[in-house]
C-alpha cells in the first residue's frame, strides 16, 4: 500500500471516529463533552499524528496549540488562550526551523519514487548532478530559472520565504520532468510553458495549490509536481 493510500486510510478512519462521536454524543454517552469538540479535537489529534510521521514542525506546534484552546478550562490553561498559545507555536515553529533546518530531509533518499512521491536528493548545492537542479530560499525571497539539457528532477524547498522558479529554458531528459516541492509557511511559484502537460499530485496541509492557466494535455512535454505544502501556497503558472 503507497503511502497516499495509507493516508487516505488514516483520515478515513478519524472521520469514522467522528461519526461515532456524534452517535455517542446524541445517546448522551459524551456528557460534558459537545459533539464540535470531539470532532475537532479527533481532526487536530490527525494532524498532530501527521505532523510527527513527516517531522514537521508547524503541524505539531499548531494542533498541539489547538488542542490546548479547545480544552483549555479543563486544562486550567485560560490564560494563555487563545492567541498567546498560538503566538507561541508560531515562535515555536520559526526556532525549530532555525535550529533544524529542513535540509536534513533532502539527504534521505535521493531519486522521485515510482509512486510519484517526493524522495529528494544526497547533497546540497543548485545542481545536485547534470540532470538534477535543486533550490532553497529561508526567511527570504528568490528567483530562479531552471535551464540546461536533459533536466529530468527539480527539488524545491521553501520555508519562511519566497521562491518563484521558471521553466522557459529548461529541455527535458525523455520529455517530462519530476518536481518536488517542500513548502512549508512560505509562497512558492512556478512559471510552465503553456504547451507542456501538467500533472499535480501533491499533499496539502493547511495551505494552497493553485494551478493559474491552462496547459495542454497533449503536450510533448510533461512536467509532474509533488512533495509537501504545510502552512504555506503554491501557485503554478501556465505562460
Amino acid at each position: 500500500m503507497g503511502r497516499s493510500q495509507v493516508k487516505k486510510v488514516f483520515w478515513g478512519v478519524l472521520f469514522l471516529l467522528g461519526a461515532l462521536a456524534l452517535l455517542l454524543g446524541k445517546s448522551g454517552y459524551l456528557e460534558g463533552f459537545g459533539f464540535w469538540t470531539v470532532f475537532f479535537s479527533i481532526i487536530l489529534a490527525g494532524v498532530l499524528i501527521d505532523g510527527i510521521l513527516r517531522v514537521s514542525f508547524g503541524e505539531i506546534l499548531f494542533p498541539l496549540a489547538g488542542l490546548i484552546i479547545i480544552h483549555d478550562e479543563l486544562l486550567h490553561m485560560e490564560a494563555i488562550t487563545p492567541w498567546p498559545v498560538l503566538g507561541a507555536a508560531l515562535l515555536g515553529t520559526i526556532g525549530l526551523h532555525i535550529i533544524f533546518p529542513r535540509r536534513g530531509k533532502w539527504k534521505k533518499i535521493g531519486d522521485y519514487a515510482s509512486e510519484g512521491t517526493c524522495q529528494y536528493g544526497v547533497e546540497d548545492g543548485e545542481r545536485l548532478s547534470g540532470d538534477k537542479i535543486r533550490y532553497e530560499v529561508s526567511f527570504g525571497s528568490a528567483i530562479k530559472y531552471v535551464s540546461g539539457k536533459d533536466v529530468s528532477q527539480v527539488f524545491l524547498e521553501s520555508s519562511f520565504g519566497s521562491l518563484e522558479v521558471y521553466f522557459n529554458d529548461a529541455e527535458l531528459k525523455d520529455h517530462e520532468v519530476k518536481v518536488c516541492v517542500d513548502c512549508s509557511f512560505g509562497n512558492m511559484e512556478l512559471y510552465v510553458p503553456a504547451e507542456w502537460n501538467l500533472v499535480i499530485n501533491v499533499d496539502n496541509s493547511f495551505g494552497g495549490v493553485e494551478e493559474s492557466g491552462h496547459g495542454n494535455p497533449n503536450g510533448e512535454n510533461t512536467l509532474y509536481v509533488s512533495g509537501e505544502v504545510s502552512f504555506g501556497h503554491m501557485i503554478i503558472h501556465h505562460i
